[in-house]
């Protein structure tokens, strides 16, 4: 949940004091953990026990432990992209690789097993005319010398990271284009490499000490030690925080002491502080197949253009009428297409709601395999295959 900070002007400086000296902490502990490499199980522990040890020094247990926690979260974030750039290019070069050895409009030879038998599998087809295949080398070769350095970073496991965003960093030798003076760009540079996290804690006050809002809205933030001097043990701000969106919520997990993590962020652009509020949900139990087959279900059915559903009682037999929500998706590009399906599936289960239903049950193509699936009905399956995966979200 996000609700806006009513600041004042001396408040709003302490705030930023605050985040630009917690922000240069975590900018050095995450180029310290990244010239570290690829670590253990025990070689992560052992590393983040030393750096708490270290940044508590400067700061404060609690907040040593979110920046630990959250510079280590960002390096695993930085391997995991870093392998898809090893993976994606791969992918590239294994559909361009044989086409390119092919020429122009030449069909692969007939690919058999080692008893002589022929394989069901489809044959590669050349490209059209010279000049493709030429852009096609091309793009083949820089493509492996992209994965050549894409491996070489994995294996050494240095991703590149910039704190607050690459892209705006480019922006600094290009302010005219990015319609930015170096002041305007400054600001929100700074105001992106804040460091302002402090997770929940169980049985304390407001489920947070780092950051605290009381139930009366009363936040509280705790100085880092370097600070104190100049900022005192905390840093209370005057006017309430109310949050709407979910605040019966948030208010019973403070009054009951359970852990609400809590981010401050500064938009530089409209000049405003605003404080983001989370937790963990616990999801409920599903309910068993035998318990969802005594009450009243809504079965849908697929067709190419429209779904169908209908009320069904305990027995499987239809009350009402049959109910059709369109479904046009007919020479659209993907991201259209997706849109209509979650506004049909949003339909659905509007339709169920209102109607009584415990369970949505969708209609099973019976198709054997995916080749199957293809030839019966190529877009019915995928419909339904978007559909189920969503409706178990």
């Amino acid at each position: 949940m996000r609700t806006r900070l009513k600041v004042t002007a001396a408040e709003a400086a302490t705030l930023t004091t605050i985040g630009l000296f917690l922000g240069s902490v975590y900018r050095s502990e995450l180029a310290g953990r990244i010239r570290c490499g690829v670590l253990g199980p025990d070689g992560q522990r052992a590393w983040r026990a030393e750096r708490k040890r270290a940044i508590t020094a400067v700061s404060s247990s609690r907040w040593a432990g979110a920046i630990t926690r959250t510079v280590e979260d960002q390096y695993q974030l930085g391997m995991r992209s870093l392998t898809a750039q090893v993976t994606n290019p791969r992918a590239a070069i294994s559909v361009l690789e044989p086409r390119c050895a092919l020429r122009p409009g030449e069909l692969a030879p007939v690919d058999h097993d080692d008893a002589g038998t022929k394989r069901p599998s489809r044959r590669q087809r050349g490209y059209r005319n010279k000049a493709e295949r030429f852009v096609k080398t091309r793009r083949l070769a820089a493509l492996r010398e992209r994965l050549v350095t894409a491996e070489r970073t994995l294996a050494a496991g240095c991703p590149s990271i910039t704190v607050g965003g690459k892209r705006f960093w480019r922006n600094r030798n290009n302010l005219d284009a990015a319609e930015l003076s170096e002041q305007q760009w400054r600001e929100q540079w700074d105001s992106c490499r804040m460091f302002f996290t402090a997770d929940g804690e169980s049985g304390r006050t407001g489920g947070n000490e780092t950051i605290r809002v009381d139930g009366d809205g009363h936040l509280r933030i705790k100085t880092p030690s370097d600070l104190v001097g100049e900022l005192g043990s905390h840093v209370v701000i005057a006017a309430p925080v109310r949050f709407s969106f979910r605040g019966e919520e948030w208010a019973a997990r403070v009054a009951a002491r359970q852990a609400v993590r809590y981010d401050l962020s500064y938009d530089s652009i409209r000049g405003r502080w605003y404080i983001d509020a989370s937790w963990t949900i616990t999801p409920e139990p599903m309910c068993e197949l035998a318990e969802l087959r005594t009450t009243r279900v809504l079965g849908v059915d697929l067709n190419v253009d429209d779904l169908t559903c209908c009320i069904l009682d305990a027995s499987g037999n239809p009350i009402g009428r049959p109910t059709n929500i369109e479904l046009p998706t007919v020479e659209m590009s993907a991201s259209r297409r997706d849109g209509r399906v979650r506004a049909a599936i949003t339909a659905l289960l509007d339709h169920a709601q209102v109607a009584g239903c415990g369970a949505v049950v969708v209609e099973n193509l019976g198709f054997a395999d995916d080749n199957q699936e293809r030839l019966a009905c190529r877009q019915v399956g995928a419909w339904r295959r978007q559909l189920v995966k969503l409706l178990s979200v």
